[in-house]
């Protein structure tokens, strides 16, 4: 992800969605980070859980690996946004004795966000690293087996609709229909969870072994909002929402 130098930032307004700005971490609460100037920042290329979340010990993990790691620190905040919800939504750079690192790492190697890739195609694989770092530790929200749900328990799956989620499983079934790949985790495809992907996106994948004629009964992890299509869907935005964990010889 790439930000402003820190030479380059400005003292603005904390409402300057425009403009890089400097703010403190004051708490992290239901999704957001809370800051000094009163912004409530969504940082790009991870989720935070929020409180609506069916396990409540994994947004309470989360939060107090976010406050232990972040309370306090200066956040050089980068250009952003601002969503429906009046939340910014932005990259920055956190400040550490060990100098300035990205927001969206810190979070994740202290375990307290979900890695988002699709946010950010170009920097999946930073992502991902920093969240296998954190889940390798069993740190934050890693502490709990529920952070990574089993596509096999489709009424888990099902109790996270409208919520991101990291689910694995192992792929029975792939096909393509009206220019979606399909992922099926079950034999039941109306009843079973699913992942869908747009075909294009998948033709595109560069990694070797992710064609759909050889992902069935590969061990994949996959991430995104779960949807109720007949059974709990998640569809991926882009191919960087799958990753394969174990690929079938």
């Amino acid at each position: 992800m790439t930000l402003p130098a820190l030479d380059e930032a400005v003292t603005a307004p904390a409402d300057g969605v425009g403009q890089a700005t400097w703010q403190q971490v004051m708490g992290v609460r239901d999704g957001a980070l809370l800051l000094s100037g009163g912004v409530r920042l969504v940082p790009k290329g991870v989720v935070l859980p929020t409180r609506l979340n069916p396990e409540a010990e994994i947004p309470a993990l989360a939060e107090a690996a976010g406050r232990a790691a972040l309370v306090g620190r200066t956040l050089q905040l980068a250009p952003g946004e601002q969503d429906r919800h009046g939340r910014r939504i932005a990259d920055a750079l956190v400040l550490t004795p060990q100098g300035a690192v990205p927001l969206a790492r810190a979070l994740l190697v202290a375990g307290a966000a979900y890695a988002d890739p699709a946010a950010v195609p170009a920097c999946a694989e930073d992502l991902r690293a920093a969240e296998h770092e954190a889940r390798a530790a069993r740190a934050g929200l890693w502490a709990s087996a529920a952070a990574r749900l089993d596509a096999a328990n489709i009424a888990a799956v099902a109790d996270h609709v409208g919520l991101f989620t990291l689910v694995a499983g192992r792929v029975r079934a792939a096909n393509e229909t009206r220019g979606l790949l399909y992922l099926n985790f079950g034999p039941r495809w109306r009843e079973d969870v699913t992942a869908t992907l747009p075909a294009s996106r998948a033709a595109r994948m560069s990694r070797p072994g992710l064609a759909p004629a050889i992902l069935p009964g590969t061990f994949v992890d996959v991430r995104g909002v779960v949807n109720q299509e007949g059974g709990p869907m998640l569809a991926l935005r882009t191919a960087a929402a799958l990753e394969i964990e174990e690929q079938v010889r």
